[in-house]
């Protein structure tokens, strides 16, 4: 339920997922690309043909609001109406601003002497690259001078670094929560326990909670991803329990992914997710009409 194509920064493209959640025998998926729904159409089609729901969704990185404790912030809209105008209108703002950011961050790359190119990292993807595709270029091209990605990350792209550049269009939480509720979707804060910046976790949830916010995603593979590369089996299923108690708690929707981007991380499709009851709260949550009665 938490899925990257080559419309963002995952290496497959939305028919290939699809195909791939058929031979693993998932019921449902959802592809949710950063800032885009480019990709959504074609997998609900292929998914039809394949008898798999996909779901139409996004991933929204929030401006950042320190005051509020919101801090690099991803929101997931599930069940949007992906052909929505609105929405549309303003993902085309989102991703125009995030090329502009991307080509900034790597002219101050390139003013500190490190060898990277703006065509290169573009190269990476079909639409806008990430953080994750600068780091990529930087880490090949340069080759001892960061130890590791995170070293990178640390020095120049994560909030305060040498290369962080705020973008000239960006939604705030509550901006982005009411973006997704129009287009009919179900707005839940993506991998709650990774958000490493953030003063204090459960407060900042409650706060989003107060401005519209749905669900929690609860099930991660957080041992994959940063912060928590390496984190123990038995660290990650404790933060898990957590986070689960606390939805419990506030009666948010609790979702679950494997945030799936293909052969740049170990991470299989379906590693992650959530159950069919799971799945049918989330569904309940949104306006937008089923795609496949499962029931």
């Amino acid at each position: 339920m938490h899925i990257h194509s080559t419309c963002s920064d995952g290496s497959f493209t939305p028919r290939e997922i699809v195909e791939l959640a058929r031979a693993k025998a998932l019921k449902a998926i959802a592809i949710a690309d950063h800032d885009t729904v480019e990709g959504v159409a074609e997998a609900v089609a292929v998914g039809e043909e394949r008898g798999i729901e996909v779901v139409p969704a996004v991933e929204l990185s929030i401006k950042n609001e320190p005051e509020k404790d919101f801090v690099e912030l991803h929101l997931l809209g599930y069940f949007i109406d992906h052909q929505d105008e609105e929405l549309n209108d303003i993902l085309d703002r989102i991703v125009q601003a995030r090329i502009e950011q991307k080509i900034r961050q790597i002219k101050v790359l390139q003013d500190d002497g490190i060898d990277v190119s703006v065509e290169e990292v573009f190269s990476l993807v079909r639409r806008v690259p990430g953080r994750p595709h600068i780091a990529e270029v930087v880490m090949r091209r340069n080759p001892g001078r960061f130890a590791s990605k995170e070293e990178l990350f640390a020095e120049y792209l994560t909030v305060g670094g040498k290369a962080y550049s705020k973008r000239s269009f960006s939604l705030t939480l509550a901006e982005a929560i009411q973006v997704i509720v129009k287009a009919g979707g179900v707005p839940v804060l993506a991998h709650p326990g990774a958000y490493d910046k953030v003063k204090d976790i459960e407060t900042m949830i409650r706060r989003a909670q107060e401005i519209g916010l749905q669900g929690l995603e609860i099930a991660y593979t957080y041992n994959k991803n940063r912060p928590h590369y390496g984190m123990a089996p038995t660290e990650m299923q404790a933060l898990m329990a957590r986070l689960e108690a606390l939805a419990d708690k506030l009666g948010l929707v609790k979702t679950g992914g494997s945030d799936f981007h293909g052969e740049g991380k170990d991470i299989e499709l379906g590693e992650m997710g959530m159950n069919c009851v799971e799945f049918q709260e989330l569904k309940a949550k949104s306006s937008f009409p089923a795609t496949i009665d499962r029931s």
